[in-house]
């Protein structure tokens, strides 16, 4: 997990930065911060982001 967060930092300094910040201020996962960030920011990429454990589309699990 820690590689993933580096290639993040590495690949997407905006991004991560913006998920960091969002991470920081709302309690939730850098993860899960980082699919949201990028989602709204690229909706074209929505496909390719995975469930968020823990959230409204996990309870079909």
């Amino acid at each position: 997990m820690k590689q993933l967060t580096l290639n993040r930092w590495i690949l997407t300094p905006v991004t991560s930065w913006q998920a960091w910040r969002l991470s920081r201020k709302t309690g939730i996962a850098f993860g899960a911060a980082w699919v949201k960030v990028r989602t709204a920011s690229y909706p074209e990429e929505f496909v390719y982001a995975r469930r968020l454990p823990g959230g409204p589309d996990a309870s079909d699990r």
